[in-house]
């Protein structure tokens, strides 16, 4: 059987169980394993899937995962998304368009410490959307607006995807997050002018309309201390990374313990809250081991088959046009993000396209930031669009409605932003670069 057909074969394994509602991380198992009889045999299984599973499982940089993850338990459980929401609130002066620019800023600060996109938007749908509609935004919109803010978490470091690109491609994570900074906030400004453009008003809206009932003077302070403490956490965690204080993996102990002992001393948390915040990492953490796992014995399969080396000898005459590449794999990762799990998009991809990048002279630097700016316009979109659609599920909105309005956000974004770095890459290698 030639090496085309086994690809073919696993391809539609591939396809099939996905379509039928298998994780994704078992049917990169069972696509691997199948296209690694075919290829060589059953005699080499037993000694690839002992070898790899422990070189993989034993990745240093993969430990940074469960840290950032506990951090992020913590402040959810701690309540400290609605305390960011309630100081947005009130310096927006309950007019409707600080209102909306302060759901987005609130969006990217729940993206610096929590990484998780459709948490971050099921939480701002909750709060924010109702608040936003109260003010003459209508609900479509208000919702739309609240999935957009959330999905910046795939951008905003600590991304998890970040951690688990730079894990596959062996670049410095700590760069990757610094090197995140300039697009991230363009990502923020860019959503802002869109909100102004874009804005669909309920006719007769008035703004600037405060509530009834102001809020008690204990829980103004209450929300004002949790958001000074967010951002002293970042201070502390980020401010140790580009600083060159601590490791990247240093600092999401510390952020870890920061949180675990901020949040009690402010009683957010209690030992069950804490027990429960733990297995909440563990249980998502064996997940990403899972698909990581996965992704490699998938890897293997394709270095065997040799489809990298046939996709090198397909880009060929294109490779001396990087700028060309670049785009072309923009769009593959956007259209991933569009109908897959953005970690599995990237455990999927990065080995087929390794060797294509190293070929083309692209820095995988900038390219990782690229492929996770990609991954976060996909979150907003059909037809999975993880961020919309847990914004509008907490909503109890119909997604595809929802998808209309947040699809226009990922298209202008990722027009502008693609063009934008590509044309000028310095600014996202240029901070990196400073601390190397």
């Amino acid at each position: 059987m030639s090496n085309t057909q086994i690809i073919w074969i696993v391809l539609a394994w591939f396809a099939a169980f996905l379509v039928l509602g298998q994780n994704v991380a078992t049917v990169l198992f069972g696509a691997g394993m199948l296209g690694i009889v075919l290829v060589v045999g059953v005699d080499v299984l037993g000694g690839i899937l002992g070898s790899d599973t422990f070189y993989t499982a034993s990745i240093y940089s993969l430990s940074i995962v469960p840290l950032y993850l506990l951090m992020a338990q913590l402040l959810l459980r701690g309540g400290v998304i609605r305390d960011l929401f309630a100081v947005g609130h009130r310096l927006s002066g309950y007019r409707r368009f600080p209102l909306g620019v302060a759901t987005i800023v609130t969006g990217s600060l729940l993206g610096a410490v929590s990484g998780s996109g459709a948490a971050s938007s099921a939480s701002l749908a909750s709060l924010a959307s109702p608040e936003l509609e109260k003010l003459g935004y209508t609900r479509r919109f208000s919702l739309s607006l609240s999935a957009v803010a959330g999905s910046l978490s795939a951008i905003i470091p600590p991304s998890l995807i970040m951690i688990i690109y730079g894990s596959l491609a062996s670049v410095p994570i700590g760069h990757l997050f610094i090197g995140a900074i300039g697009p991230g906030l363009l990502c923020i400004a860019i959503y802002i002018i869109c909100l102004r453009l874009f804005g669909e008003l309920r006719e007769g809206a008035v703004d600037g309309q405060a509530p009834e009932q102001a809020p008690p003077s204990g829980e103004a302070r209450r929300s004002m201390t949790a958001f000074l403490f967010v951002v002293a956490l970042m201070m502390i965690v980020f401010g140790g990374i580009y600083g060159g204080v601590v490791t990247v993996a240093e600092a999401g102990a510390l952020g870890a313990f920061t949180a675990m002992a901020g949040m009690m001393l402010m009683r957010r948390v209690n030992l069950r809250g804490l027990f429960e915040a733990l297995a909440e990492s563990v249980k998502v953490t064996a997940t990403l081991m899972m698909l990581v796992l996965g992704a490699k014995i998938f890897a293997r399969f394709l270095t065997f088959s040799r489809l990298p080396n046939e996709l090198l000898s397909l880009m060929e005459p294109i490779l001396g046009h990087p700028n060309v590449v670049a785009a072309i794999l923009m769009a593959v990762f956007f259209l991933g993000g569009m109908f897959l799990e953005s970690a599995a998009v990237i455990v999927l991809l990065v080995p087929i396209i390794l060797p294509l990048l190293q070929s083309a002279g692209i820095d995988l630097l900038w390219f990782g930031v690229m492929a996770s700016l990609m991954i976060a316009l996909g979150l907003l979109t059909p037809p999975v669009g993880l961020a919309t659609f847990a914004a509008a599920s907490a909503g109890n909105y119909p997604v595809a409605r929802v998808f209309r309005s947040a699809s226009l956000f990922a298209l202008v974004a990722g027009v502008v932003l693609t063009v934008l770095l590509i044309s000028y890459p310095a600014l996202i290698t240029w901070l990196p670069q400073q601390i190397r």
